[in-house]
């Protein structure tokens, strides 16, 4: 009787030690201050993935533009943009957005996405934009708020390794789209 007892609570033991170490946030719990591991960022990608309709603020806090951000459960990026369209003798129209993301934590991320602007009106030739968003999602509301950080370089620059000044920052919000 003591061996089967013995080994059941052997079995059970393991199981639960197991389980434990499996699931990082049962231990961890709300704890935002721990940081991104392997552990942890399978919570951030279940909170964040999908699509979100977005405003995107002037420094005045007017809506310069609208857009929606993909993220993929693979780390892929999309973006588009209401002013992709251009501004006459402001800006020339540009390409929808692709890059990556990552998690920064629990509900945090960054990414980054690669635009091409085409020669127009404004006098380019053309360039390359990249935009460096920092956000914060919020799973109970399913939305997102935080920072575009938007740099343009030469054609014959490489934007993955090289930095310029950036143009602006704008702050933008979001609310995750859903299927009916």
């Amino acid at each position: 009787m003591n061996k089967i007892w013995s080994r059941n609570t052997l079995l059970f033991s393991s199981v639960l030690a197991c389980t434990l170490l499996a699931t990082p946030n049962v231990v961890r719990g709300d704890d935002f201050s721990v940081k991104a591991t392997n552990a942890n960022t399978a919570r951030c990608r279940l909170n964040v993935t999908g699509a979100y309709l977005t405003k995107i603020f002037n420094s005045d806090g007017t809506i310069g533009s609208r857009g929606v951000i993909t993220l993929t459960a693979d780390g892929n990026f999309f973006v588009i943009d209401s002013n992709q369209g251009g501004v006459t003798s402001v800006f020339n129209p540009f390409s929808s957005g692709q890059g990556a993301w990552k998690c920064d934590g629990k509900t945090g991320v960054s990414a980054r996405s690669i635009t091409f602007a085409y020669p127009g009106s404004a006098g380019s030739t053309g360039s390359i934009g990249r935009a460096d968003y920092q956000a914060s999602f919020n799973p109970q509301t399913q939305t997102v708020q935080g920072t575009i950080t938007l740099r343009l370089f030469n054609l014959n620059t490489n934007p993955l390794l090289d930095n310029v000044t950036p143009v602006g920052t704008f702050n933008f919000s979001g609310q995750q789209i859903k299927a009916n």
